[in-house]
Order: structure tokens, then sequence, then C-alpha cells
């Protein structure tokens, strides 16, 4: 985008215009690295932290809420995943905590009356750009917005209804205006509906029937949260005690309108019964209530005790907690092993970058896998359409690998890049075409998840 390059049109890629611009500012921030990511990823993380003292200063008091944000951000920062980083789930999060927040408000603050005019307008902003980051993590609006229709049609309270859609209807439009704009302007608005809508919708979904569905989901939601034991622990906590106890709402609405909204979100991951590790941190926010329900508790059986200790050490107790969670954070995230702060290996993708740079203008395909980080390692924008393999079978989008593979015969760029198995021999890959047009230039054993991978370099003839 930074480039002039419109995506779904120029690029075939997936993900939300949204997305595609919160990286174009991280691009600018850095041009060959993601230290732009990284600030952008903080300042997520710090909407986070400050959200989650804001929902658990709505039940407890200001120094457990403060204590809890601090240990919220170890849910989210957990090794499985996380493990990819910049994924459209963590921009997505403070979204969800910041709706969950502005819902919970209302609830304590204004209970039994209608939601505001403007709580529907910022509803259906948050509710946009979440559309325009990854439209599957919507589950969560479409949850509540059932129960908000199941609720007033039932009261034939048919004000507050079309309150609720006319509003949050302008604060989609609100949010959805810019990139109408964007692809018009660029006569993108065909590729951004037939790429982003139609063909994730179709390459995603299942044949199998609603209870088939519902069971896979179950299972895949089963299996993450056994890859993710302490958030398996703080989601059900929470939604114990905030769904079978009066403590937290005050009436069945509440609970009920609480509930659609976190089965929603969790449906709207899982239904379509994929299941990768980086799906479960849209679900991370829910954790936040087992560490209010565990907090209420311990402030009831400890007040006075509490107390004297936190009005003697006003300061002491969150220093202590804030150096305990980020030794526990690193304890229970051991990514940063694979950091510059221990790998002094340099990456693959800065020693084939510094080859790709010696030549004048190079272009360059990153063949048969997601796109790896070679174009940003080597400053190149990509001048195919199919500049990377989607994580689609050939059988369901075969169009991705036969553009790829025509691409090399016809010699579209000056480097090729292909990750192999570890085992596999540069000389020999089962790739059509590609020792007529192009010649191992280097190659280089790298982990990636846990696998080591060799990755070959391939220069035009």
């Amino acid at each position: 985008m930074a480039y002039g390059l419109v995506p779904y049109k120029d690029l075939f890629e997936q993900k939300g215009p949204l997305l595609y611009t919160i990286y174009e500012l991280a691009y600018l921030m850095s041009h060959t690295s993601f230290f732009g990511v990284y600030l952008l990823e903080s300042l997520a993380m710090f909407f986070n932290i400050l959200l989650a003292f804001k929902t658990a200063c709505l039940y407890l008091n200001r120094m457990p809420s403060a204590l809890i944000s601090l240990l919220f951000p170890l849910l989210i920062l957990n090794r499985s995943a996380f493990y990819y980083g910049g994924s459209a789930e963590e921009f997505a999060i403070p979204l969800v905590l910041f709706f969950l927040y502005l819902m919970l408000k209302h609830f304590k603050l204004c209970h039994g009356k209608p939601f505001s005019k403007v709580f529907y307008l910022v509803s259906g902003l948050t509710l946009g750009c979440v559309l325009w980051i990854k439209f599957t993590l919507l589950g969560g609006w479409m949850g509540f917005y059932l129960i908000v229709l199941l609720v007033y049609s039932g009261k034939r309270k048919w004000r507050e209804l079309v309150h609720a859609a006319l509003y949050t209807f302008v604060g989609l439009a609100l949010a959805s205006l810019p990139w109408f704009v964007y692809f018009g302007v660029n006569h993108g608005i065909q590729a951004l509906f037939g790429v982003y809508f139609k063909f994730n919708m179709s390459a995603y979904s299942s044949q199998l029937s609603v209870p088939a569905k519902l069971i896979n989901c179950a299972l895949a939601v089963g299996t993450a949260l056994g890859h993710n034991l302490v958030s398996e622990v703080m989601i059900l906590t929470g939604m114990t005690f905030f769904l079978f106890t009066w403590r937290y709402f005050r009436s069945m609405e509440e609970k009920w309108t609480f509930f659609c909204f976190a089965a929603g979100l969790i449906l709207g991951v899982y239904v379509g019964g994929r299941q990768y590790v980086y799906y479960f941190l849209i679900i991370t926010p829910l954790a936040l209530f087992g560490l209010i329900a565990i907090g209420g508790l311990l402030q009831d059986s400890g007040r006075t005790w509490a107390n004297n200790i936190i009005r003697e050490n006003k300061w002491l107790t969150p220093i202590i907690f804030a150096v305990t969670a980020f030794f526990i954070c690193f304890g229970y995230n051991t990514n940063i092993q694979a950091s510059k702060f221990f790998v002094r290996k340099p990456s693959v993708q800065k020693n084939f970058a510094a080859i790709i740079n010696r030549e004048r203008h190079p272009t360059l395909l990153n063949y048969g896998f997601l796109d790896g980080g070679f174009y940003l390692a080597s400053n190149i924008v990509p001048s195919t359409r199919y500049f990377e393999k989607q994580n689609i079978e050939y059988k369901i989008y075969p169009e991705n690998m036969d553009e790829q593979n025509r691409y090399i015969r016809e010699g579209k760029t000056q480097f090729v890049v292909v990750r192999a198995q570890e085992s596999a021999k540069a000389g020999r890959l089962k790739i059509p075409g590609i020792y007529k047009v192009y010649h191992v230039a280097a190659e280089q054993l790298q982990k990636m998840s846990g696998r080591t991978y060799r990755y070959i370099l391939f220069k035009k003839n």
C-alpha cells in the first residue's frame, strides 16, 4: 500500500485492509525490520492493560485492579499462541476489551436501562474496525446483537431496537467509509469483495452439517484450551463466577448478554473447523474475568490485612507485582530465546537479503509458503500478484500455486526463495522447470515453529 499497490487487486492476500494499514504505519517506522510492528504491538498491549484495569475497577478496589492489569498480559503473551507475533488477533484484542468494558460499565452504572445511542455508535465503530481487520473475529458482536434482538423483540421495545440498528449502522458506516473510498478510487471494490469476503468464506467453509460443525468446534476449543492451561483455568473460573453467582450481574438479561458475546467470540473463530495456534489469542480477554473473580475473593477474605499492607507500602506492592509479572512472563513465554538476545547467528532473511541487494533492482518470489519476511529484509515490493502461498489446499484453490509455477517457468523474478525439509537437497527439488531458469545461490538451515527447515535462494541464470 505504501508503494501504491492495492490489496486483493494487485497482491493476493486474505486479511483485512485495516491490518495492512497498521503494517504500513509500521513499515514507515522501519523499512527492513519489524521494529515498527513491535512499537504498535506495545501500544496495543498498553491499551490492553489500561482496559483490563478499568474493567477490574468496576468490581474491585484500585490496587487489586492494578495488580490484575499487571498479570493479565501473561495470559496473552503465552508461548504457543503468541509465537508468530503480529497477528490480526493481537490488534483486535483492544477492541474486544473496549467493547466488553463499555457493556459491563453500562450494566454496573445503568442497570435496567436500555443501551444509549452513543453506546451503539461506538459499538458500530469497534465492530467496523474488527470487520476490516479480520471479519471472522466478529462472533462476539453477533452474539451481542442476537440477544439485543431477542430481548427487545420479546418486550416489544421497537423504538430501542430501531435505535440499536440505526446507530450501530452509522458507526459501522463511519468505520467502513475510508475503505470504500480507497478501493473505489483505485478500482478495487470488486477485488475487495471477491477476495476478502467471497473467497475467504468459500475457502474456509466446511461442508459438514451444523451438529458436526458444533462438535468440531467443541473439539477445537478443547484442544486450544488444553494447550493454554492457565488461560483455560482463568476463563472457566471467570465464566463460573460471572454466570452462576449474583456478585457481578443483577439480572438474567445481563448474564445472557455476557454469555452470548463470549460464546459468539469462540464460535466465530472455531466453528469453521480449522485450528491455528494464534486463533486462541482473541479468546484471551475472557481470561480477565477469572482474574477479577479471584481478586474479588482475595479482596473479601483479606480486606483488613491487605489494606494495612497497601497503606504502609503504597508503591512497594505494585512494584513487587510488576517485577514478579516480568519474570513470570519470561518463564511462561520462552519465545525470547529465539530473539537477538540469544541467537547470534544472522537470520536466513538477512543473509539472503545481503545477496539479493547486490543487484541494482532485484525482484523476488516467496515460493510455496507464507511470506517468510524476505521481502521486508530485502526492502523489495512484490512484483507478482501471488507473491506467497496461502494456507489453502491446492484442490481448493489451485490458481495460487499454478501461478507461482508459471512465474518460475517464465523467469518473472530475479530471485526465488524456497523452504524445504531439512533433509532436502538443494539441487533435487521437485519444482517444475526451476533448474532450467534458475541456479542455487545460497542455502541455510533455520528453525521455525520448533522445526528445522532448509531455505534455498535461487538466482536467475
